[in-house]
């Protein structure tokens, strides 16, 4: 199943979405990756028309999501370019979810937090007249806050995930990255 949805288990952990995927495929649903391709991510961080797409304090908040995922270290002039790759992405899933609809049926999309808040996410390039609802997942110990009031429909708890230092990773990815770039020039010299 995996190798048929060409599953990035990198990116996607199967432990954590294969048993709601395998469910649907059990129960006959399709399953459709919503994702924008990874070959076209590239070429939209060139599309500034993208930028459009949030009204500004949306876009604002993006971009400083952008900035805090990326733990502060990508220069600046990269925030908009990767922000219009989120935009990008949120726009992809949702023209799957239009494309997905059918009368009386239900669309189901998993997708990460970000992308299914009401504010900034895949609900602001679904049509008005879809009825939609974005549940967000937090862990059972936290409280709703009015934050998160505002971006999902409904709080469902959830057990939280594994603590995991992103930062750190990011940041030892980057060290390794400068050491290549380093060690390169020098070879050149």
């Amino acid at each position: 199943m995996r190798a048929a949805l060409q599953w990035r288990n990198k990116d996607w952990p199967w432990a954590a979405y294969g048993p709601a995927v395998m469910t649907a495929v059990r129960a006959g649903v399709p399953v459709l990756g919503a994702n924008l391709p990874q070959d076209q991510m590239r070429a939209a961080m060139d599309k500034r028309e993208l930028d459009l797409l949030l009204k500004g304090p949306a876009l604002k908040a993006q971009q400083q999501r952008i900035r805090l995922g990326h733990c502060e270290m990508l220069p600046e002039n990269q925030i908009s370019p990767m922000t219009r790759i989120q935009i990008a992405r949120d726009l992809a899933m949702a023209q799957t979810v239009v494309g997905a609809s059918v009368a009386g049926k239900t669309v189901l999309l998993l997708a990460g937090a970000g992308h299914v808040d009401r504010f900034m996410g895949v609900p602001q390039h679904l049509p008005s007249n879809l009825n939609t609802i974005s549940i967000g997942l937090l862990p059972e110990s936290a409280q709703a806050t009015t934050e998160s009031a505002a971006k999902f429909d409904v709080i469902w708890p959830a057990q939280p995930a594994p603590e995991k230092d992103y930062c750190a990773e990011f940041k030892a990815q980057q060290a390794k990255k400068q050491a290549r770039t380093q060690q390169g020039m020098e070879t050149h010299e």
